[in-house]
Formats: structure tokens, C-alpha cells, sequence
């Protein structure tokens, strides 16, 4: 997290200078939840967030722009409202300077990573594990030249994310390039190995410190997307060949992927989903390394403003995604929204051990357990 001390505001104005245009935006949240796992048992969800955006345009085409998200709480649990997270050193949970213009970009602060935002899989591929940008401070080049789109980034090896000290050098270089060329899709990513050491238990678990590569390829024939696709882990001697293929018919479309892996089991998956009016249905049945995923998740648009959306999803793995869930939101309109929802999650946590549910269960990613929640957003 970072702290930043909202003590005084001061506006100072310099001849010459360029006028910022300030906007601000934010959420809030309050409901309840009869099954979250915390201390207290069953409780409050209470979570208020601010964005200030400054932005200001100079010379030559350029934007200069600053950006923060501020936590004025965050409280997932407890029989009541913990007033005390209201304090008067708010956390920021991430923050961006950027300076661009319409051909390049250049970021500094919680940036996504190059090739995981960037690369373009063909199906589940095991060695295409790129690090994922979880809060880590970074930098992050872009530009783009017709068709050709490239990104270059870096990680800032601090104390939060690292194990012991955090040396203060930027680390893992992480280059993605994207082009259409002659009806070719071509992507392109690579991530150097770490030199230093990131501990998966400080904030960072979707880290991976592994030197990777992986290209792929995707065209069009007659309506029928074909995406060929190679990934190597060249730490661990590993890789991954994928196959990726989708159909549209109408209301109709139809996909499946086959990834052969160097280790371990092979990755399969096909899926179909209709689309018409107020109805929307995906059936998907896939084998992860062994272990079988199968689930049907739809949604019913009962007016233009409530929406009703209900699952059922098998996985093999009881820790993992699979569950049953219901629930209905409401548009109250100007950002407000209210939402009732039921899941019943395998994995319902164990008792005392706040966060150890599911609480992204489907495509809505439900909490565990009977869900009310008020959402304005603004």
C-alpha cells in the first residue's frame, strides 16, 4: 500500500503554468453478508474509494497526467462498521504519472506488465505464465506505428514485494509487441528471469520470476478464428503448443482449444454460447491438467434495468471455482445500483479464516453465501 497524508490542500498558481483539468470519480459500497468468514462470523461490507485524475496538456501534443486510487475504507466483515478504518492517513492502492501523446505513452507507478497485458494465448497454456501486475510500482513504455502496437516494461524491486530489503532497482524487463500484417494477427511477448527475490507471500503471488517467451499467430477463414501458439518457460525447460479455434453462426458461437504440454497432462476445452435479445447462455466444458471444469452460467434481461443471472459450475478441485449461484441487480440509476445474490460455494472456507471462501464465484464473481449489497458509483 502506499500512504499518502491528506493534511492540507494547497493550490498554487505560477504565471506561465498550464491549468490542470481535475476530475474526481470513486465508488461506495455498504451491504451485508450472512457467511463471511471473519472473527465476528457473518457481517458488514462496507468499502468507500476516491480516484482524483489531473491532467494537463503541454506543448508538442503531449498530455501530462496524474492519477490515484484512495481506500477511504475498506471493511469485508465484522458484526458492524469499524469507524477506526476511517483514518486520517488514507491508503492509496495505486497510483500512475504518465506523459504521452498519440503515438507513444511512457507510465510510472502500479503500470500493467508488457507481455501479460499485452500477449494474446492460443488456450489455456501452462508455460505462458507471465508476472501479473498486483500492485508492484513499475514502468511502463508504449507506442504504436500503424499496424504494429509494442510495450516495454519494468518492475521496481522494493520492500513490499520482496524478501528481506528491497534493493530499489527495477528488474524483470518484460517486452510485447502486437501487429496486423496481410490479415495476420501476430503477437509477440518476452519476460527476462528476476535477478532478485520476490516473496509470493508479500502481496505478489501472481509473480512469476521465470525468464519466458511465446508467440502466436491468428487469421480468419471463411468466419472460422484460427490461432496457432507456442510458450516457452526456458527456467524450467518447459512448453506449451496451443490451438485455438471459434465460430460464429447468428445468435450462436462456438469455441474449442487443444494445448500440448511438454509436462504433465495436456489442456483441452470447448465451449457454446447463444446470445438473442434478453437471453444470454455459455456452456463450457474443460480438463486443466487432469482435472475436469464444466459449468452453465446465463443471464436474463428481465427489463432494462434488471438483470438476472444464475450458474452451475463443476471442478474437480473442491479448493477451487466451482459452485452454484443466483442473484438479480438492479439499475437504480445515476450509478447506483442495488444487488441480491445467493452462492454456495465448494470451497466455503474455513470457519475463523477471513478470505479462505470463494468470493469471485462464476462470471459475476459472487461472495459465498446470501449477499445484499448498494453500489454507487460516481
Amino acid at each position: 500500500m502506499y500512504r499518502i497524508l491528506l493534511a492540507t490542500t494547497a493550490l498554487v498558481s505560477f504565471t506561465g503554468a498550464a491549468a490542470a483539468e481535475i476530475t474526481w470519480s470513486g465508488e461506495v459500497a455498504l451491504g451485508y453478508n450472512d457467511e463471511e468468514l471473519v472473527e465476528d462470523g457473518e457481517g458488514v461490507i462496507a468499502t468507500a474509494e476516491i480516484v482524483p485524475n489531473l491532467s494537463v496538456e503541454l506543448d508538442y501534443g503531449l498530455t501530462a497526467e496524474a492519477e490515484a486510487t484512495i481506500l477511504l475504507l475498506d471493511q469485508e466483515g465484522g458484526s458492524g462498521v469499524d469507524t477506526d478504518d476511517l483514518s486520517e492517513d488514507f491508503e492509496a492502492e495505486s497510483y500512475i504519472l504518465s506523459l504521452s501523446n498519440e503515438f507513444f505513452g511512457l507510465s510510472f507507478g502500479t503500470v500493467d506488465f508488457a507481455p501479460d497485458s499485452m500477449w494474446k494465448s492460443a488456450g489455456d497454456m501452462e508455460s505462458d505464465g507471465f508476472s501479473e501486475a498486483d500492485g508492484e510500482t513499475g514502468v511502463l513504455l508504449t507506442g504504436s506505428y500503424g499496424p504494429v502496437m509494442a510495450g516495454v516494461s519494468s518492475v521496481l524491486h522494493t520492500d513490499d514485494f520482496s524478501t528481506g530489503t528491497g534493493s530499489g532497482d527495477f528488474d524483470q524487463l518484460g517486452v510485447a509487441v502486437n501487429a496486423e500484417l496481410e490479415g495476420f494477427d501476430i503477437s509477440l511477448a518476452y519476460q527476462e528471469e528476476a535477478e532478485n527475490d520476490f516473496d509470493p507471500a508479500n502481496n505478489n503471488d501472481d509473480f512469476e520470476p521465470n525468464e519466458i517467451l511465446a508467440l502466436s499467430v491468428g487469421t480468419t477463414f471463411e468466419g472460422l478464428d484460427v490461432r496457432l501458439g507456442y510458450a516457452s518457460d526456458e527456467t524450467a525447460d518447459e512448453n506449451s503448443t496451443g490451438l485455438e479455434l471459434g465460430y460464429a453462426i447468428q445468435d450462436v458461437s462456438l469455441g474449442g482449444y487443444f494445448v500440448s504440454e511438454s509436462e504433465g497432462d495436456d489442456n483441452w476445452g470447448v465451449s457454446a454460447g447463444y446470445e438473442s435479445g434478453p437471453i444470454a447462455v455459455e456452456a463450457y466444458v474443460t480438463d486443466e491438467q487432469g482435472a475436469y471444469l464444466n459449468g452453465v452460467e446465463g443471464s436474463y434481461a428481465v427489463t432494462d434495468r434488471l438483470i438476472v443471472r444464475a450458474g452451475v459450475i463443476d471442478d474437480e478441485d473442491p479448493a477451487d471455482d466451482g459452485g452454484s449461484y443466483i442473484g438479480g441487480e438492479y439499475d437504480l440509476g445515476n450509478g447506483a445500483s442495488f444487488l441480491v445474490s445467493y452462492a454456495d460455494a465448494d470451497n466455503d472456507g474455513t470457519p475463523g479464516e477471513a478470505g479462505s471462501a470463494e468470493d469471485e464465484l462464476g462470471a459475476p464473481e459472487y461472495k459465498h453465501g446470501l449477499t445484499a449489497l448498494l453500489t454507487l458509483e460516481f
